[in-house]
């Protein structure tokens, strides 16, 4: 019983300071950005809808997919065309991806 409380007691001192660790602030950067200064890619699994992770070994990045429905539908329907045989113009809106930095 003692034994319970002291635990208790303990999670109950340390759930506040777990809530005192400030999040820090950075700037989004491009996968392709982060490329170009040697981040290697990393897989993620998708959780959390990340599509993969770019790291330096010393900082590390996770990756989401900055796409609108226009640009998707443009990219259906060339490919769609291109399915058919009839599409004269393969150029397409690139998939922007930008990554987050983790702490």
């Amino acid at each position: 019983m003692m034994r319970a409380s002291l635990i208790s007691g303990l999670l109950a001192c340390a759930a506040p300071m777990a809530m005192a660790v400030e999040v820090g602030m950075s700037e989004y950067k491009f996968a392709s950005e982060l490329a170009a200064d040697g981040f290697e890619a990393f897989g993620t699994g998708g959780s959390g809808n990340t599509v993969f992770g770019m790291t330096n070994r010393s900082d590390i990045y996770l990756c989401f997919l900055l796409d609108s429905p226009t640009d998707q539908s443009t990219r259906q329907a060339a490919l769609l065309t291109e399915l058919d045989g009839e599409n004269e113009d393969r150029s397409v809106p690139n998939i922007p991806v930008v990554c987050v930095m983790t702490q």
